[in-house]
């Protein structure tokens, strides 16, 4: 019992320093987590302590503005101050709802219902499920809002509720919270793979001028742009708090109580007396973004279209978003990009932040891109049910394929008439054509996504409705094109048909470019006399009261709205849906979509050094020990993901990654060195396409490949295209003055022994040496470092620059000393007793012949306690491996003032 009060008591200890090093810090930042390409697609399924809001005031002062103008106030700084006390209200109610989180005020709402045990928030979870608004679950939740403001009621009346669904951290603000003026190596996670002496001192400058770059979230200063801001959030978690297993819910739960509270509680109008009842009218969620600062995640990503669509929004954070996939007429999805855009920049600023002079100005970029890019998805959509209705309403399908019959078999045809007819069989055929298919699979599924369906909503033609329609009339009408073709109508001399008058969506799926100017002439539609559909009967022949001129005029338009919802269902989750939560892109880390769907594996590099070292090392127990000429190279070839097959489930689409397994590439070399005594080898590769890499160390060298590549590609369909994996063969050949080959020859020339000594050393350091190449890859073994801002600038002041030595130690993210272990101690030492350590020296211990070795301790002074503390621990040379002995955190009190403070002073003295 005394043993766990102690542990404890050290844990309390612990969180109180992590809480007082925050306090006194100069920079409340947490460490930068610097991470290369692999680890960044490991961080990508942890949830991460830091993040950004996206604050969009447009919403908020277009409201106060139409107020002053009402009330003859001048409504330009009326919304100017709007703009401000929102800004100010979003970052308020989103801190106290953390902090209530972390305090225990207000329980964890999980992420995944199967395994929670809340039986009456998963059955209203369950049945709210895609609901914008939801009466049953603001219930639910104003009962546990109103208990954490101090209901009394015990949780467990509420819900199944346990500690399980509680933080329990008693420092009552645990976030840090900035506004981000510009971009700056205070973010620098955003833009370094490595830590360096450059980047520290970037760092170190930009603390030190740290007001020139962030300045409290809740600012009321005048010059800060509130109309497109950018909130820094970092949470404070003590490391006795095992993050990683409840962060995912933590964040879900921010983002429920957040759409909850800012409808129902009083904060925005604590902010804003006279506009926060407005503010609740607003639609928060359209407003605002969470977006994780750095590689961690805030929704643990999955290979589904909600996920890859969501986060593909990231390319229109890039100075040139203004041109994305997005706007195209045909995208071809986001799961695309994934499987066949392949590596991409991670970590250097691919998003352009510190292109901008002030951090507003790249958020402005952002939102105008964002909002554009919607605005144009919603405008296809809103047109295509409008038109569905006008059609369906009008007509059955047999009658409009009816008005098209005499106008495709018609006695004579003119030259525009041909065209007209060319354009509709063509696009007929591209988009509802079952046997050639380009399009017609997918429009078929269009139906079944539940968030294409609830667009139709209090529409009176639904989504499946529609298709139905569509798909008559496109089997009638490329019936009569198959008629046409045999009648060859188009075969007529003279005659060419104008590509220009294809549909834009055409003319992009058959690669035509646009021509520079287009006449109206070119593009209107044909006129068979009165037009087929218009607005007002009465007024037929007005402009612009035309619906359709022709029965073909109306086809093309229908198979338009057709593929207009087929395109936009391709990004409809990112851009469609008026949420219920706030959306949570990954938008600094693209390796978290191709890590969810299998397209990248960070471990990939680390498995293949293993396993290539085995590979060596019983080669050369085999051949390296003897005079054969002979060596087995190993080598393994990773996964591939070759596509993404779309499932639909319960109206969502779930992508299920077809991979191409690891392939082991096997080739045999024959060094000729040991018989002829010259340096020259040949390699055969029979399955594979291996280059030719058999000496350690190349010098003045000739080498020779013959590599043959063969595979086959099935089509299915137009849009189904399978390859087979390769076959390759590789023959090479090459000779080279280094130190592999002249070695096996020296060895047999000298001895003529049976066992070769020299090559086997030789084949056994190559192995070696292979292995240790592999495992230092900058790019694709997980590699991370950890900066302290506070410790670098500490560093900085001191020196007056980053010495050479500290560079290491504080990329480890500790203080600088003797060395890097040294250094964790201190840093222990700190964040164990709460106070900072003055004077630092390595014990060091001596032999009988006076000689003095360091030891694994050092003598710290501190205003801890009068005198000195011994701090025992063990470390690996990179400090990687630093523990402490359990006992007292391995401290001993060289004092009795000091044996007293740590509590080891059993005997008085």
């Amino acid at each position: 019992m005394s043993k766990l009060v102690l542990m404890a008591a050290i844990w309390m200890m612990a969180v109180g320093a992590d809480a007082q090093t925050t306090t006194s810090s100069q920079v409340q930042l947490n460490k930068l987590r610097i991470t290369n390409r692999a680890q960044c697609a490991v961080d990508s399924e942890i949830p991460t302590e830091s993040a950004f809001i996206v604050v969009d005031g447009y919403n908020a002062g277009k409201l106060v503005y139409s107020l002053g103008k009402n009330i003859g106030a001048n409504a330009e700084a009326m919304s100017t101050e709007g703009m401000q006390q929102f800004r100010v209200a979003v970052t308020r109610l989103t801190k106290v709802i953390m902090n209530k989180l972390m305090a225990g005020q207000l329980p964890l709402l999980p992420t995944n219902l199967k395994t929670s045990g809340l039986t009456t928030y998963n059955a209203i979870a369950e049945k709210c499920q895609n609901k914008t608004y939801c009466p049953e679950l603001n219930g639910y939740l104003s009962k546990l809002w109103d208990n954490s403001e101090g209901a009394g009621l015990r949780w467990e009346s509420l819900d199944k509720f346990n500690g399980s669904h509680f933080m329990s951290m008693k420092k009552t603000d645990r976030v840090a919270c900035f506004y981000v003026k510009r971009f700056s190596a205070l973010q620098e996670q955003l833009n370094s793979v490595e830590v360096d002496k450059s980047v520290l001192l970037s760092v170190a400058q930009a603390a030190i001028a740290k007001d020139k770059y962030i300045t409290d979230c809740e600012s009321a200063d005048a010059t800060l742009d509130s109309r497109n801001s950018i909130i820094q959030l970092d949470l404070k978690i003590p490391r006795a708090v095992e993050f990683g297993a409840v962060g995912f819910d933590f964040w879900n739960s921010v983002k429920i109580y957040l759409s909850f509270a800012w409808r129902y509680s009083n904060i925005p109008l604590e902010v804003a007396p006279e506009y926060g009842q407005m503010f609740r009218s607003i639609a928060l969620e359209e407003s605002i973004m969470m977006i994780p600062n750095g590689c961690k995640s805030i929704e643990k990503p999955e290979c589904d279209a909600a996920t890859l669509s969501m986060n593909s929004i990231r390319e229109l954070a890039r100075p040139d978003g203004d041109n994305t996939e997005h706007r195209k007429e045909v995208p071809r999805g986001p799961e695309d990009d994934v499987v066949n855009r392949g590596p991409r920049d991670v970590n250097d600023d691919f998003l352009g932040t510190r292109s901008y002079d002030d951090a507003s100005d790249w958020v402005e970029n952002f939102r105008k891109n964002y909002v554009s890019a919607r605005g144009s998805m919603k405008n296809r959509v809103q047109s295509a049910i409008q038109f569905l209705n006008i059609i369906g309403g009008a007509m059955t399908p047999m009658e409009l394929t009816d008005f098209v019959k005499p106008l495709a078999f018609a006695k004579t045809y003119s030259n525009q008439h041909r065209d007209e007819l060319y354009y509709l069989c063509t696009e007929a055929r591209l988009a509802g054509d079952q046997r050639l298919d380009f399009m017609k699979t997918g429009i078929d599924k269009v139906q079944q996504l539940e968030v294409m369906q609830r667009s139709f909503q209090g529409s009176q033609v639904q989504l499946a409705d529609a298709t139905r329609y569509f798909d008559k009339v496109a089997e009638n009408i490329v019936s009569f094109c198959d008629s046409l073709e045999r009648e060859k109508i188009w075969n007529v001399a003279g005659y060419t048909v104008n590509r220009n008058g294809f549909n834009a969506w055409a003319r992009e799926l058959l690669q035509i470019a646009p021509p520079a100017t287009i006449a109206p002439a070119d593009i209107q539609p044909l006129k068979f006399g009165a037009p087929l559909l218009v607005w007002d009967a009465t007024r037929v022949t007005d402009p612009g009261n035309s619906i359709c001129v022709s029965a073909i005029d109306c086809s093309r338009k229908l198979i338009k709205s057709m593929v207009d919802l087929y395109a936009v269902a391709k990004y409809a989750d990112a851009f469609l849906p008026v949420n219920s939560t706030v959306s949570t892109p990954d938008v600094f880390n693209p390796y978290a979509d191709l890590k969810a769907c299998k397209v990248y594996d960070p471990w990939f590099q680390t498995r293949r050094a293993n396993k290539r070292l085995m590979a060596d090392l019983a080669s050369t127990a085999l051949f390296g020990w003897n005079a054969l000429p002979l060596y087995i190279d190993v080598d393994f070839k990773p996964p591939k993901v070759t596509s993404l097959n779309a499932m639909i489930k319960n109206g969502n689409v779930k992508f299920d990654p077809k991979i191409q397994k690891e392939k082991m590439e096997v080739a045999l070399l024959a060094d000729f060195g040991p018989l002829l005594g010259a340096p020259c080898a040949v390699s055969i590769a029979p399955n594979s396409a291996k280059n030719f890499s058999f000496y350690a160390f190349n010098g003045i060298s000739v080498n020779y490949c013959k590599i043959r590549d063969g595979g086959d590609v099935i089509g299915r369909s137009p849009g189904d295209m399978v390859s087979t994996p390769p076959n390759s063969k590789s023959y090479c050949g090459g000779c080279s003055i280094n130190f592999v080959g002249v070695a096996g020859g020296a060895a047999v020339s000298s001895g003529g022994m049976p066992l070769n000594p020299i090559k086997l050393g030789v084949y056994l350091f190559r192995s070696i040496h292979r292995y240790i190449t592999a495992k230092k890859d900058k790019v694709n073994v997980p590699r991370l470092q950890e900066v302290d801002v506070n410790r670098v600038v500490e560093v900085y002041k001191r020196y007056g620059g980053i010495p050479d030595h500290c560079v290491d130690q504080l990329a480890a993210g500790v203080g600088c000393y003797q060395n890097v272990c040294a250094a964790k101690a201190a840093d222990y030492f700190e964040r164990y007793t709460g106070h900072k350590v003055k004077n630092l020296e390595m014990e060091e211990l001596t032999d009988a012949n006076g000689n003095t070795t360091p030891s694994s301790a050092v003598i710290i002074q501190s205003d801890y306690c009068n005198g000195k503390v011994r701090v025992k621990y063990s470390c690996s040379e990179d400090g990687k491996k630093f523990k402490t002995y359990e006992k007292f955190g391995g401290m001993y009190g060289m004092s009795k003032d000091c044996r007293q403070t740590i509590g080891h002073n059993f005997w008085g003295f």
